[in-house]
């Protein structure tokens, strides 16, 4: 989804820039722009990363870092969920979802839509027993810094846009 809107973002101001010029296309330019970093955030950013130290979720701009010690059970419901020893849940929002279950004709046999989901949750468990409960660290929470200052780039650009097209 990233690489299709970046491809119409790169036509649209393409367009812009022979039709009208380089200045029309800098005004056009953070409009267009905040859409693709909007589908960066939502689509893209969101993951989930599996470290040595602990499990790294990002969901959206929101980054935590839950180390091995601190999390008492992973389960997939919707998506998949962290469940700290605190008795916080993490949802993971950039994991693999659980689909609805599929109809089946008849003569057909029921095929297991969610391998990728299941595959990480035993990843997940593995790499969890693997690590033991040596370390007692806190959980990190901490913002995507680099897209936030993307996003406070284009917003000052988009503010300039207007000023100069209304002054």
């Amino acid at each position: 989804m990233l690489v299709l809107t970046a491809i119409l973002a790169i036509v649209l101001l393409g367009d812009a820039l022979i039709r009208a010029g380089i200045g029309q296309t800098l005004l056009l330019a953070p409009w267009v722009l905040l859409v693709v970093w909007a589908v960066y955030v939502v689509g893209v950013a969101s993951s989930i990363r599996l470290r040595e130290d602990g499990v790294f979720v990002q969901n959206l701009l929101r980054r935590t870092l839950v180390p091995w010690a601190r999390v008492t059970q992973v389960a997939m419901r919707w998506q998949i969920e962290i469940t700290m020893d605190d008795g916080r849940v993490l949802t993971c929002f950039g994991g693999p979802a659980r689909s609805r279950p599929q109809r089946l004709g008849p003569g057909r046999t029921r095929e297991d839509a969610n391998g990728t989901a299941d595959d990480l949750v035993a990843a997940m468990r593995k790499a969890k027993g693997a690590a033991g409960a040596a370390s007692d660290a806190p959980v990190r929470r901490s913002w995507d810094v680099r897209a936030l200052i993307a996003l406070l780039v284009l917003v000052v650009w988009a503010v300039v846009a207007i000023v100069i097209a209304y002054a």
